[in-house]
């Protein structure tokens, strides 16, 4: 048995439906893809699909089924085997409902045969492959679904090594192991997720031995595990990336003079210094994040620099000497994204901009940002180390309107170079497609980076066999990996 804490709480166990982190990160116990990352977010494994090819044009995708998979046994099917069938009315119906429409390239799913299923795109895409790991591509049993309805979130069946037994909303879940599960048997007999919003007492209950796991340690909260002989902060390089966004439709920054003294009031390394004094952050220079294959070690060449006497003649020549620029950040209930907005609301007010901080609850955050209201907002990212799920969901125009691209950010180039590099098989071309557009967003200004995190998991010695994973995902059991807790 392991106990994990998380400072979130999901909110679905339906894979169509999820939007958070925290929902994904307990589903993977029940529902399976077709393939799977190992944890180190670098190798794409098979999953329910034991093989697969792909034509030349990258439309066609066509997997093989493994034999003898079968759902757990549920209310209305009694553990059946999974077939082609299954790939297709799991796909049609995320397509059909999902808020996020994670498969929207898929045109239509063909069933060749009892174990083929053919997944045909609108349009070449390179990253199908990782998308098709995001458990919003789960396999679902259509009679389970059909069945419960609108409750199949509360009595979730899949293929996966564990069963939800019990969920007690805002404080904890309870998983255990599926005694028929088709693969390598999972040591860990039962998982239990408490819900602890506080980072900081998350921490404490790490330390008490409350939890085994913790899903984020603060900064200031390493010196604290790291004295604590029980327990130690795992950490690796994160897959994320954190800025702020400036809008481009309305307001003062749709002056590219306001853009550039924004970005040279701003030191960004200082500011970096002061949230993340025990190093669990670095300053970003773009938007593709270290752990991506197409991180460009150059970025900096191209990054608009520090130079606050340069800012106030930008803003003179704006049309603001004497008066200040009135802008509102807002910020999510992040304490780090708020501490950063009044960081730089005192850096900016000394080269002349006037700066309002407001921070929001999710919800009301995410509504105000995605529909283009914010004068800019603070903007946390990640995803996979492919760079499309950077740079298409926060800068393609199509994304305009939802909260990856609040700022309503639309360049032909970019769009461009960015339809280049899905559409092409090539891993070293695409990187020079996606580092380009990276070049032509910070040159345009409207995006200013932070930071990049590491992912710092709080871990009892006792836990065997873990390791964190760049995206920020707890893995107890995935390919490669298979957790286990010492007595």
């Amino acid at each position: 048995m392991i106990r994990v804490g998380s400072d979130q709480n999901p909110t679905t166990m339906d894979p169509a439906m999820y939007q958070d982190l925290a929902s994904a990160q307990v589903m993977r116990n029940v529902f399976e893809t077709l393939v799977a990352y190992d944890a180190d977010v670098k190798q794409i494994h098979p999953l329910l699909a034991e093989s697969w090819e792909v034509s030349p044009d990258l439309k066609e995708w066509t997997f093989k089924l493994r034999k003898g998979v079968r759902f757990q046994k549920g209310k209305f099917q009694d553990g059946r085997e999974v077939t082609a069938e299954d790939v297709k009315y799991s796909f049609e119906r995320e397509i059909a409902i999902s808020p996020m429409v994670r498969l929207y390239m898929v045109d239509h799913v063909e069933v060749l045969d009892r174990y083929t299923a053919k997944i045909v795109l609108k349009y070449p895409y390179a990253p199908f492959l990782t998308v098709l790991t995001d458990v919003g591509a789960a396999i679902v049993p259509k009679e389970e679904c059909e069945g419960w309805k609108d409750q199949f979130t509360l009595h979730p069946v899949g293929t996966g090594p564990f069963k939800m037994v019990e969920w007690v909303k805002d404080s904890h879940m309870v998983f255990e192991r599926n005694e028929d599960y088709w693969g390598e048997r999972p040591y860990l007999k039962q998982i239990i997720y408490k819900f602890i919003p506080d980072k900081s007492v998350l921490t404490m209950a790490l330390l008490s031995g409350e939890v085994d796991i913790t899903s984020d340690v603060l900064d200031q909260d390493i010196p604290k595990v790291n004295a604590n002989p029980n327990v130690q902060a795992m950490a690796v390089g994160g897959c994320n990336v954190y800025a702020v966004y400036m809008n481009s439709m309305k307001g003062p920054t749709t002056d590219k003079r306001v853009r550039e003294a924004f970005f040279r009031g701003i030191d960004i390394e200082q500011l970096v210094k002061v949230i993340f004094p025990n190093g669990t952050g670095i300053a970003a220079y773009g938007p593709i994040p270290p752990g991506s294959w197409a991180y460009n070690p150059n970025v900096k060449s191209f990054y608009t620099g520090y130079d606050p006497e340069k800012a106030k003649q930008l803003l003179k020549e704006a049309g603001y000497d004497g008066k200040p620029v009135k802008m509102t950040i807002y910020t999510p209930e992040d304490p780090n994204r708020r501490k950063a907005a009044v960081i730089i609301q005192s850096m900016l007010k000394k080269v002349g901009f006037e700066i309002e901080v407001q921070s929001l609850e999710w919800g009301s955050f995410t509504a105000v940002t995605s529909k283009g209201d914010a004068d800019a907002y603070t903007i946390g990212w990640t995803w996979y180390p492919d760079p499309e799920f950077f740079i298409f969901y926060m800068f393609h125009s199509s994304r305009k309107g939802t909260y990856g691209n609040g700022g309503g950010y639309n360049n032909p180039e970019v769009d461009r170079l960015i339809e280049l590099g899905e559409s092409c098989v090539d891993q070293e071309q695409r990187t020079q497609y996606y580092r380009k557009a990276e070049e032509l967003i910070m040159k345009d200004l409207y995006y200013f980076p932070l930071w990049h995190k590491l992912v710092v998991n709080g871990v009892n010695k006792k836990v065997r066999g873990y390791k964190p994973s760049p995206d920020m995902m707890i893995r107890l059991y995935a390919p490669g990996t298979n957790v286990w807790v010492e007595k």
